[in-house]
């Protein structure tokens, strides 16, 4: 009757010494979001899009409360910002050199990457 007593005891604590591990790591999950972000504008008449350099990017807040700028960069010389954000969202893109101007809207989803190309004109 002991030993059985006894191997109970050590299977009940083995059950929860995997629950509890289980539990730690699906906790330390990668949650990051990564955000890249191509400017491109139409040269010409052939319509062909080339990126733009030096342009500011700024994601703004779609919700709670919507407006608020969340992350301002400028792009590469390949016409790239990359950001990055603890937890998913949806943000509004709002992209500007000189006189030109564009938008678009992304949305990040838990430990991915997202991309969108937004056209200045």
């Amino acid at each position: 009757m002991k030993k059985i007593i006894t191997y109970s005891f050590f299977s009940i604590a083995f059950l929860l010494f995997v629950m509890l591990c289980g539990t730690q790591v699906s906790c330390n999950k990668n949650t990051t979001c990564t955000v890249d972000i191509l400017i491109v504008d139409t040269t010409g008449f052939s319509g062909i899009q080339t990126p733009v350099a030096g342009a500011t990017v700024k994601l703004y807040a779609n919700i709670n409360p919507p407006g608020q700028v969340q992350a301002t960069g400028t792009t590469d010389n390949s016409g790239h910002v990359q950001f990055s954000f603890p937890n998913p969202a949806i943000f509004d893109i709002k992209a500007s050199k000189g006189a030109m101007t564009g938008t678009g809207l992304i949305q990040l989803q838990i430990g991915g990457n997202a991309t969108q190309t937004v056209l200045i004109k």
